[in-house]
């Protein structure tokens, strides 16, 4: 018997609708915007008209001075022009302001 995805997720999800732009690294490397659909403490869920591929390091700052890097760990879709990407984060860091 399969365990749906609520299911295997370490944490909660919570609904959220904030757009911001992502910073993507490598060799095409390049921003794009998406809307962050859900968010736990262990991930988040973005949707975006950009094709991100599966194993994709991206980069998120939030202002004052938090920095998130995640990596895509799954994509749906597309659905209306856009693809759902299931983001895992790796590391969460704040700068207070000077």
């Amino acid at each position: 018997m399969n365990k749906t995805d609520s299911e295997q997720r370490r944490h909660p999800r919570v609904p959220l609708g904030v757009t911001l732009d992502i910073n993507m690294k490598g060799a095409t490397a390049s921003k794009c915007r998406a809307t962050i659909t859900d968010l736990s403490e262990g991930g988040m869920a973005v949707k975006t008209n950009a094709d991100l591929e599966q194993g994709m390091t991206l980069h998120f700052n939030f202002k004052p001075a938090l920095q998130i890097r995640g990596e895509v760990r799954s994509v749906q879709g597309p659905t209306g022009g856009q693809r759902r990407y299931g983001v895992r984060f790796h590391k969460i860091g704040y700068s207070p302001a000077n």
